[in-house]
């Protein structure tokens, strides 16, 4: 039988995975070769591999070496079983919301949630995680300045809950009048004009949560940001005891 053959036969069911037994040892020449050492005979002990279901196609053998660099490239990030199975997860519900390329994953387990980036990512040292993907030119904007921007907003699934492409208008708002998140507004004060980065913004740093507002619990948020134009603004005197703020 062939080897591909001899490896599906010994695919057994266990839940979610199969255990596939891998052995590499010859059959023993002769009756003497059975009465090994108990030492030997460990070291001749088959492995065990653990192979999802959905890794191994309809009729097909599974792929052990392919499964073995999954396990090594696991432990290679520190990440544990239960981190793994949940990251796989994530990817799956990812890819059904069309999240983005690059988009960060969130293991929760109970109120901890560790963020986990590809390359490129900076985490600052209040938490906030940002990624330019297009750095602009000019100066950064400043308290006082107005500044207009699109925008995509997202769950930790990489659900959109909200853009100003839905809405076929740019945002517009003053820095430094707590107008925004702080880790949005953060985010956007590091930014040139043309830029485009994605901040990513712990709860530390979001939205107050409660009844009276939009957000029920402590959730990480997703921005893509780019920003279009910065404005100097300035108070001027349109009236008797009357004024206002004109930005150009």
């Amino acid at each position: 039988m062939a080897a591909a053959e001899d490896a599906a036969a010994a695919f057994a069911a266990d839940g979610e995975t199969a255990a596939v037994v891998v052995s590499e040892s010859s059959p023993p020449e002769s009756a003497s070769a059975s009465a090994s050492s108990s030492s030997s005979a460990e070291e001749d002990e088959p492995e065990i591999v653990e192979i999802s279901y959905e890794d191994v196609a309809v009729g097909a053998a599974p792929d052990i070496a392919a499964a073995k660099a999954k396990i090594q490239d696991r432990e290679e990030k520190g990440l544990t079983e239960m981190e793994q199975k949940a990251i796989d997860n994530n990817l799956k519900i990812k890819q059904y919301n069309n999240a983005p390329v690059d988009f960060p994953t969130f293991v929760r387990e109970g109120y901890d949630v560790r963020v986990i980036t590809p390359p490129g990512f900076v985490t600052q040292e209040d938490g906030l995680v940002y990624k330019d993907f297009q750095l602009g030119t000019g100066e950064l904007p400043k308290d006082g300045q107005e500044v207009t921007f699109d925008y995509i907003a997202y769950n930790e699934n990489g659900g959109t809950i909200d853009s100003t492409y839905r809405k076929n208008a740019p945002a517009s708002t003053r820095l430094g009048i707590n107008g925004m998140i702080p880790g949005f507004e953060e985010g956007l004060k590091g930014m040139r004009e043309g830029g485009k980065r994605r901040v990513v913004v712990p709860p530390e740093l979001g939205p107050p949560v409660g009844p009276a507002t939009f957000f029920s619990s402590k959730q990480w948020e997703v921005f893509d940001i780019e920003l279009i134009k910065i404005k100097n603004c300035e108070r001027v005197q349109t009236g008797f005891m009357v004024s206002s703020v004109v930005c150009e």
